[in-house]
């Protein structure tokens, strides 16, 4: 009975902490639905006002399509490295492999504030700073490790036999890669570009330092917003922004849920 009791005790304070975490968050989104010029944590006419000067807003909307460019080539980038990185990295030798993970996981540990500082010394020296294929690159860098961590997982789950399989009946490496490991692979690459890609369209320390004028992104957009133009559409941008990777995951879970439906 006491056992119990101490679960549950456990169990409400559990709940309690998460929902004292997420409350900040979750309140900007009643405050969306406001019609009025001023915040309002309970909407006394709920309507999607917001949301209709957000969609139509040329100046949101350019920030938003730019983030998402940026998010989805990041995520390319960084899924396909990545995955080649996580193979490379499983066939090292024990103590080379780990010397290796750490360096691919470096992104993943150090600030971003340091990260962010360094990439602006390098990138100004070649005339990156301000550019978009600057933005995609340092994206790429801290979304890398995300990936290397699921598809190196994933892989030390896969039989080594069923590629050795393949190239004894004649299959080349890049064939055995694209018939026998990726097929193998193909939820876990979806769910690291997921990630990556969230990584990417949520960055706002990098953006900071690495964006100008004309190549800002969403979040330091929202940024600047919040420090010089405080207006009632801020909340539903937030919205936007906490609400994209929501659906991905859930869009992932979905395919998931099907696959192992079919199967």
């Amino acid at each position: 009975m006491h056992r119990r009791l101490g679960e549950l005790a456990l169990a409400v304070y559990g709940v309690l902490v998460i929902a004292f975490l997420l409350a900040p968050v979750l309140l900007v989104i009643p405050m969306s639905l406001s019609e009025s010029t001023v915040f309002e944590l309970i909407p006394t006419r709920p309507s999607l006002t917001q949301y209709r000067r957000l969609f139509t807003s040329p100046e949101w909307m350019e920030v938003l399509w730019r983030s998402v460019q940026i998010a989805s080539v990041a995520m390319v980038i960084a899924t396909g490295v990545g995955t080649l990185a996580a193979m490379g990295i499983s066939r090292l030798p024990p103590r080379a492999r780990a010397s290796t993970e750490a360096l691919f996981l470096a992104p993943q540990i150090v600030p971003s504030v340091v990260i962010a500082v360094s990439a602006y010394y390098v990138f100004a020296a070649g005339g990156l700073v301000g550019t978009t294929a600057g933005i995609v690159m340092a994206h790429a860098l801290i979304a890398l490790p995300f990936v290397v961590v699921l598809v190196r997982s994933r892989l030390q789950s896969i039989d080594p036999d069923l590629a050795l399989a393949s190239q004894s009946l004649g299959a080349g490496p890049a064939k055995t890669f694209l018939l026998i490991t990726v097929p193998q692979l193909r939820f876990t690459l979806i769910g690291a570009a997921v990630l990556a890609f969230h990584v990417s369209f949520d960055e706002v320390v990098l953006a900071l330092f690495l964006t100008g004028t004309r190549t800002k992104t969403l979040p330091v957009k929202l940024w600047d917003s919040i420090l010089f133009e405080v207006t009632p559409i801020l909340p539903a941008i937030s919205t936007v922004v906490i609400a994209v990777p929501i659906l991905l995951v859930l869009a992932l879970a979905l395919l998931r849920r099907a696959r192992s439906t079919q199967s």
